[in-house]
């Protein structure tokens, strides 16, 4: 489901997964949400036709989880990224989950200092909500769907 969300919402916005360079994780900090998101996301965005590692992050490594306000959460993150044109180290990452290949092998890296960017992309999703954003540059084009669960 994951994947077809995300391929999804690049085709919406009429954007190439593997032009993308940065995504905002979720980051459930559990052993199967991480490594489906994880590997949803590595497959999504990191095929054949990408030359270099997709930068991650999640904002719950620097506050922890807002619950309900997790989407947000990583919305702000964003949107603050994109006014200081720099996205935030992950204060509290120490070592990849081996349940994740893409973090093992170099197509995810997550980011440990500030780091300037070219484009974004945010997903994040919450128990109730579902928060998906594509922006590229100066210019935003935001996507929301609100579902119930």
């Amino acid at each position: 489901m994951q994947k077809n969300l995300l391929r999804e919402l690049c085709s919406e916005a009429g954007v190439d997964p593997y032009a993308v360079s940065y995504v905002e994780l979720h980051g459930t900090g559990t052993v199967v949400g991480d490594r489906q998101e994880g590997n949803s996301v590595s497959e999504v965005f990191c095929g054949e036709g990408r030359s270099t590692p997709l930068l991650i992050g999640s904002v719950k490594s620097n506050m922890g989880h807002a619950e309900p306000a997790s989407g947000l959460a990583s919305l702000a993150k964003v949107l603050i990224a994109i006014h200081d044109r720099a996205i935030p180290a992950n204060l509290h990452f120490k070592e990849p989950n081996s349940d994740i290949p893409g973090l093992l092998d170099g197509r995810l890296k997550v980011i440990s200092n500030p780091l300037r960017f070219s484009s974004l992309l945010l997903r994040s999703k919450s128990k109730v909500t579902r928060c998906s954003a594509i922006a590229e540059r100066a210019r935003c084009r935001v996507r929301y769907s609100f579902r119930q669960k």
